[in-house]
C-alpha cells in the first residue's frame, strides 16, 4: 500500500505544476487579447489610413472657390465664345486674363498642384492655337479648360452643382465635334452627358419636375442623333437649357 502511495505521489505532483502552467498561460493569453481589444476602432482606423509624411490634407468643403479659379473658367468659356465667332481681337484679351488667373491660382489653390499642372499645360496648347488663330483648336482647348476649373472647383463648397457646369461642357463638345465630324468623339460625349444628366436630375427634380423633364428629352434626343449634323442641332438648346437649369440654384 505504502509503496503504491510514494508512486503515485510524483505523478500528483506533476500534475499540480502542470495545471499550474496552464493557469498561467490562460492568464497571460486572457491579458494579450484584452490588451488588444482595448485600441479603439478608430485608432486601427487611423493607422491604417495613416497619411504618407508628405500628403496634404484634403481641401474642405466649406471652403468657397478661389476668386481666381471661377475667373479661369468664366475667362475659357470667353475665349471659346469670341474664338466661335472669329473674334480674334477679344479672344487674345480673354486669353490674357486667363494666363493671369491660372497664375493666381497656383498659390491660391490648395493640394491641387498636380492639377494647376495640367491647366497650365492646357492653357500653354490654348495660346499657341489663339497665336494661329485656329478656331477648331482654340474652341477645343478652351472647353478643355472650363472642364479642367470644373473638376477643380469640386473640392470647394459650391452653389451650383458642378453636374451643370460639366453639361454645359458637354454642349460645347457637341459643337466642336460635329464640326470636326468626329463621330465617336460625338458618341463618347453623348454617353458621358447621360452619366452626368443621371447624377444631377435628382437635384433638378426637387427645384423643377419640369425643368427636369426637359432636360431629359434633350439628352434622349442627344443620344438617338445619327448624323454629326443631329448632334450640332441638338447642342444649341442644351446649352440654352443648361442655363436654365443654372438658374435653379440662385
Amino acid at each position: 500500500m505504502n509503496t503504491i502511495l510514494r508512486i503515485r505521489e510524483p505523478h500528483d505532483w506533476w500534475n499540480t505544476v502542470a495545471l499550474g502552467v496552464v493557469a498561467l498561460i490562460a492568464a497571460l493569453l486572457m491579458s494579450w487579447f484584452t490588451a488588444c481589444s482595448s485600441v479603439s476602432p478608430g485608432a486601427a482606423k487611423t493607422n491604417k489610413a495613416a497619411m504618407p509624411p508628405n500628403a496634404s490634407p484634403a481641401v474642405t468643403k466649406t471652403e468657397s472657390v478661389p476668386t481666381s479659379l471661377s475667373n479661369a473658367g468664366e475667362y475659357g468659356e470667353n475665349v471659346y465664345d469670341y474664338a466661335k465667332a472669329n473674334d480674334w481681337k477679344n479672344a487674345d484679351v480673354k486669353l490674357l486674363a486667363l494666363r493671369d488667373a491660372v497664375k493666381t491660382a497656383r498659390t491660391e489653390v490648395k493640394n491641387q498642384g498636380a492639377a494647376v499642372d495640367r491647366l497650365d499645360a492646357n492653357v500653354a496648347i490654348l495660346n499657341r492655337a489663339v497665336a494661329a488663330k485656329d478656331r477648331p483648336a482654340t474652341m477645343r482647348e478652351a472647353n478643355q479648360v472650363t472642364v479642367n476649373v470644373a473638376d477643380m472647383t469640386a473640392a470647394y463648397e459650391l452653389s451650383v452643382p458642378v453636374e451643370v457646369t460639366k453639361l454645359d461642357y458637354y454642349g460645347r463638345e457637341l459643337e466642336v465635334w460635329a464640326q470636326a465630324q468626329d463621330a465617336y468623339k460625338l458618341r463618347a460625349t453623348a454617353r458621358e452627358m447621360r452619366h452626368t444628366w443621371d447624377s444631377l436630375r435628382p437635384a433638378i427634380e426637387t427645384h423643377s419636375a419640369a425643368e427636369a423633364k426637359k432636360f431629359d428629352a434633350l439628352v434622349a434626343r442627344t443620344e438617338s442623333a445619327k448624323t454629326p449634323a443631329d448632334y450640332e442641332r441638338v447642342a444649341t438648346p442644351v446649352l440654352n437649357e443648361v442655363d436654365n437649369l443654372e438658374k435653379l440654384f440662385h
